[in-house]
């Protein structure tokens, strides 16, 4: 077995101790390879000087039937391992020598230093955005001269690579004493149907797309986690998180100015003729809002960039892909197809994809201040109203979509389509002072049968 020691991260000397990142901070990226005759690795340090990093590597193998193996270092004497248990239980033990428990991830503590790592699994690339989990090998840590070392150890495939992430910082990264912040980073998922991979943050793959296997993961545009991430609040494990994967999702927007759905959706290959690599206005909405908070919140103007060429690029498509509605004001609304590409035939519009870029396009007004976004916002909002009691169903559910011939179809989520009634609600207040009583009359039918129904996680 070859044996390759090289040091992954740079032990920081800090002489700040923010709890949080500063909001005029902006990460410096340090990029780093190497190759060999055996493998090529491409490494990413997405760092905050004084404060902390986020760091992540990925080893192409060009061999088979070997073992890779990379260890780094880092101080302190006694320390504790944290982690969830399957059943989200928080899990804390004395740091000892020996191998670390596999499918988690893990939390690292010391009298000197914060560490959070990342499991060591081995891929192999099916194409079209999708990856497939080939495994992965116990993290083994021991102590050794007032230092733990860290070895990573990879089942090298040709074809195949392994990819390696974490945090390090010398100030607590997750108050584990604060229950909010345990429910939330209970919740997290970056290690069962997520996974983090140098260009992204991926998830297990539909039945419906193609490529897909049982052991498939595919690099979903919208990262539900860093949205989460990027609200959360005072934590610096999510700050240098979220952080990071929007810089690295940024650079996944394509030159058009959205980022792609890779694989092909069997489904909308059949309806409408689309195939993959397509405009998804859902996922776009929710990442270009996400970049919209991520501004507001640290003042970085690269996020504010993402979400102007994004926004643009959403305008274009709601101009040129859209149903005109009328209702009794006379007043034009328009019902936005949800997904596009350019040999596509026409497309449903979906109830919580038309809320979801209202709630956008209102937040981009109010930052803005571009009466352009305004006007969308409203056109938009005017396509539900002209078309409200279509929605409302005899058991008061709400219709999912309205199909390309006019009909109503599909199956509503639980209550997603009721926060986004919410969600739209809250700005309209901010901006009018008042509720849109259209709305209000959708979210009570939703109401009225979550409650028929025993669903309760709605947002109150």
């Amino acid at each position: 077995m070859k044996r390759v020691l090289n040091l992954l991260i740079l032990i920081l000397l800090l002489t700040l101790n923010p709890q949080s990142l500063s909001y005029a901070e902006t990460p410096v990226l340090n990029e780093t390879n190497a190759d060999s005759a055996t493998f090529q690795f491409n490494q990413k340090n997405f760092s905050y000087p004084g404060i902390g990093t986020f760091y992540i590597r990925k080893i192409d193998f060009k061999v088979s039937n070997q073992k890779y193996r990379t260890s780094f270092s880092f101080p302190g004497s006694a320390g504790t391992l944290t982690y969830f248990d399957d059943s989200g239980s928080l899990i804390t033990k004395p740091l000892y020598n020996g191998f670390l428990p596999l499918g988690k991830v893990l939390h690292i503590k010391t009298d000197s230093y914060h560490m959070i790592l990342g499991q060591g699994y081995t891929y192999r690339d099916l194409g079209n955005g999708t990856i497939e989990n080939l495994g992965s090998d116990a993290i083994h840590i021991k102590k050794a001269d007032g230092k733990w070392i860290v070895t990573y150890t990879y089942s090298a495939r040709k074809n195949s690579f392994g990819i390696l992430w974490g945090l390090n910082a010398n100030k607590e990264l997750i108050d584990y004493s604060n229950p909010t912040q345990v429910k939330i980073w209970s919740g997290y998922d970056l290690d069962r149907s997520a996974r983090l991979s140098i260009d992204g943050y991926y998830y297990k793959s539909p039945s419906t797309y193609r490529p897909a296997t049982q052991a498939s993961y595919w690099r979903i545009p919208n990262s539900y986690i860093t949205n989460s991430l990027i609200k959360n609040k005072s934590n610096l494990a999510a700050d240098l998180l979220g952080n990071g994967l929007l810089m690295i999702a940024k650079d996944t927007v394509n030159e058009a100015g959205f980022i792609p759905t890779l694989p092909a959706s069997t489904w909308l290959k059949s309806d409408y003729n689309i195939g993959p690599g397509f405009f998804d206005t859902r996922f776009n909405s929710d990442t270009i809002e996400t970049y919209l908070i991520a501004y507001q919140k640290y003042k970085d103007p690269v996020y504010r960039d993402v979400y102007l060429k994004m926004s643009d690029f959403y305008l274009q498509h709601g101009q040129n892909c859209h149903r005109s509605v009328f209702g009794s004001s006379n007043i034009e609304g328009w019902l936005i197809d949800d997904y596009w590409n350019e040999k596509y035939s026409r497309t449903h519009t979906s109830l919580n994809h038309q809320l979801q870029a209202i709630h956008l396009f209102l937040n981009l007004y109010k930052e803005e201040r571009n009466l352009g976004y305004l006007d969308f916002a409203n056109k938009m909002l005017f396509g539900i109203k002209n078309t409200r009691d279509r929605w409302i169903m005899k058991n008061n559910n709400l219709e999912y979509a309205m199909k390309p011939d006019g009909s109503m179809g599909f199956i509503d989520y639980p209550y997603l389509t009721y926060n986004d009634l919410y969600n739209v609600q809250k700005d309209l207040e901010s901006i009018n002072g008042e509720r849109d009583p259209d709305l209000d009359i959708l979210a009570a039918a939703k109401k009225t049968w979550m409650d028929a129904n025993g669903i309760t996680d709605y947002r109150k």
